[in-house]
């Protein structure tokens, strides 16, 4: 089942650039090894905005667990996630 998911975090305040940037590369590594096991399809930053995904998990609760295992999960602001239906085997021919 295909998912896009648009994932939006920031930094707290409180917490120092050194420390956001070590998570920053525990999420890079994160999300390359989901990649790799092709649980992402396709990753894009949206400049200024945040990351948009499209996964392929087999159902709802196994896309929760993939973004909850995200190690910048707590500082994710916005979470929005939409089920993808193929409308191609629909379209009529031309």
């Amino acid at each position: 089942m295909l998912f896009s998911v648009r994932l939006v975090s920031r930094q707290p305040h409180d917490m120092p650039s050194d420390q956001w940037q070590a998570l920053v590369a525990e999420q890079l590594r994160a999300v390359k090894a989901q990649y790799d096991q092709g649980k992402i399809r396709a990753i894009y930053r949206e400049a200024g905005i945040g990351v948009l995904a499209i996964y392929d998990a087999a159902d709802a609760r196994e896309m929760d667990t993939l973004i909850a295992s995200l190690p910048l999960a707590r500082y994710f602001v916005e979470t929005t996630v939409h089920a993808l239906w193929d409308m191609v085997p629909s379209l009529p021919p031309a």
